[in-house]
């Protein structure tokens, strides 16, 4: 239940931050319901773990990211071979490729 509450709260701060709504620290530990030492903490983590470009803009009293983007955490399934041959540069196009290199 941990992971779980630490996953959805930075899940939470991923959506606060793209909206420009983070408000200032004091006020976005508040809404995460954490003390400001340990947002410092989880926003560290995020710029060194996971290369999060944030920044704090002090004319719109949020956390921003300096390029766009999310923080995406979670299960992706791969596709099937079948699958890639119904896309543009799948398994067709690499045999194709190979015939004329």
């Amino acid at each position: 239940m941990a992971l779980y509450n630490y996953l959805n709260r930075i899940h939470r701060l991923d959506a606060l931050i793209r909206q420009k709504r983070t408000g200032p620290p004091k006020e976005l530990a508040e809404k995460l319901d954490i003390s400001e030492r340990w947002l410092y903490n989880l926003l560290e983590e995020l710029k060194t773990e996971l290369d999060c470009p944030i920044r704090y803009d002090r004319r719109s009293r949020s956390y921003v990211y300096e390029k766009s983007g999310k923080v995406v955490i979670g299960f992706t399934k791969e596709m099937e071979p079948w699958q890639m041959r119904k896309v543009s540069g799948g398994e067709n196009f690499q045999t194709f490729f190979s015939l004329y290199v």
